[in-house]
């Protein structure tokens, strides 16, 4: 596996669903005391999110899912408050990777989601579950 964050294996195929959404250049729309309309652009210099996920194809066919071991230790890393940023490692297309410092973007609900493919109880460690990671880049 190429794909980790901050050292523990991710599945190279979770979909990044917000990679092409643009976010380059950040814009405040507000109106003066005079009625006009003010705007203002800026290039972002860094807030890029992240959003990974496991997906669901249908009949029975689950893509990216993570065990159970790997969702308790990204939990574990997301449950410190002020830790600080993390490398993210993704493969490329026709080969490679690259790598982003990241934080949990905790703004847009939980940082972290999963869902059990097969409900048990207890948990095993090689359970699998369908997760999103909510990352923002710095």
């Amino acid at each position: 596996m190429t794909a980790s964050l901050a050292g523990i294996p991710l599945p190279e195929d979770l979909y990044w669903s917000d990679e092409f959404t643009a976010w380059k250049v950040g814009q405040v729309i507000r109106r003066s005391l005079t009625g006009a309309l003010v705007v203002q652009e800026a290039a972002m210099q860094a807030g890029r999110p992240v959003t990974l996920q496991s997906t669901e194809e249908g009949a029975g066919r689950f893509v990216a899912p993570v065990t159970h071991a790997v969702l308790e230790a990204l939990r574990a890393m997301e449950e410190v408050a002020g830790a600080p940023p993390m490398t993210l490692v993704l493969p490329v297309a026709g080969g490679g990777t690259r790598s982003m410092q990241v934080r949990w973007r905790r703004t847009d609900g939980p940082a972290i989601e999963a869902r059990p493919i097969k409900f048990q109880v207890p948990a095993e460690p090689g359970d699998l579950y369908l997760i999103t990671l909510r990352l923002i880049q710095v």
